[in-house]
């Protein structure tokens, strides 16, 4: 359900049905027939106030009822039939990476990311681990968010070898538009770089920056006293 709202909340927001394939990693036809089921439910392409959690429970109920029509997409197709084995295995503790390994030996094969969305979606075990509290809907330029991602190697002329190379991903939590810094580094300087690109991309700077534990900005995180880094915390004041 998080997904089809995300594709709908970007719909509704202007971005193409390609831009929206290349952010989120979904295939262009998934992206299409969750639109035209939600066209035939009331959404309205240019109205984020007609995405409800009804337009989408409607959804995702048409898909599970006609899965069998090849109407879903590709990665439901082939793991809906399978989906008590892979809740047994989750139950069990099974890493998600072994579990993509198992299936595969019966010939199930989906990526890392697809399975992971499938499971987000579908498997109640992983769902009570994995809780994720969204913000509700706020004023523009009121939250950015951000963090890092790890995107594999890249040769680095530098020092003449292949480096980890990380993405600091700054989100506007209105829109949803992202930022992207590519860096070697994973340090405090990396992150004020990046911020201040993020700036000068956007053209303005949020109210609040939600950093959700970013290692060089929080020294010691905590639920209610994180030790934040002076430097960081300095600069930001």
């Amino acid at each position: 359900m998080i997904e089809i709202k995300e594709i709908l909340t970007r719909l509704a927001n202007g971005n193409s049905i390609r831009s929206i394939s290349i952010a989120l990693g979904i295939h262009r036809d998934t992206i299409r027939n969750y639109l035209n089921l939600a066209t035939s439910f009331g959404f309205v392409k240019e109205s984020k106030d007609s995405i409800t959690d009804d337009l989408v429970s409607k959804i995702k109920q048409c898909l599970f009822s006609s899965y069998n029509t090849n109407n879903l997409c590709p990665r439901e197709s082939l793991l809906l039939p399978v989906k008590d084995k892979i809740e047994e295995y989750l139950s069990h503790g099974i890493k998600g990476s072994k579990i993509v390994i198992l299936l595969s030996r019966q010939g199930i094969n989906v990526t890392s990311d697809s399975f992971y969305r499938f499971v987000k979606d579908n498997c109640d075990n992983y769902r009570r681990k994995n809780i994720t509290v969204r913000l509700p809907e706020t004023d523009p330029g009121k939250y950015a968010q951000a963090d890092f991602g790890l995107l594999g190697k890249l040769y680095d002329k530098t020092a003449d070898k292949y480096r980890n190379v990380h993405a600091l991903v700054v989100t506007l939590c209105y829109s949803r538009h992202m930022f992207v810094c590519i860096t070697f580094k994973q340090d405090i300087t990396a992150v004020i770089a990046g911020l201040e690109a993020a700036w000068a991309y956007f053209g303005g700077i949020t109210q609040l920056v939600i950093i959700d534990n970013l290692k060089p900005a929080i020294n010691k995180p905590d639920r209610t006293d994180p030790v934040i880094n002076r430097s960081f915390y300095l600069l930001q004041n």
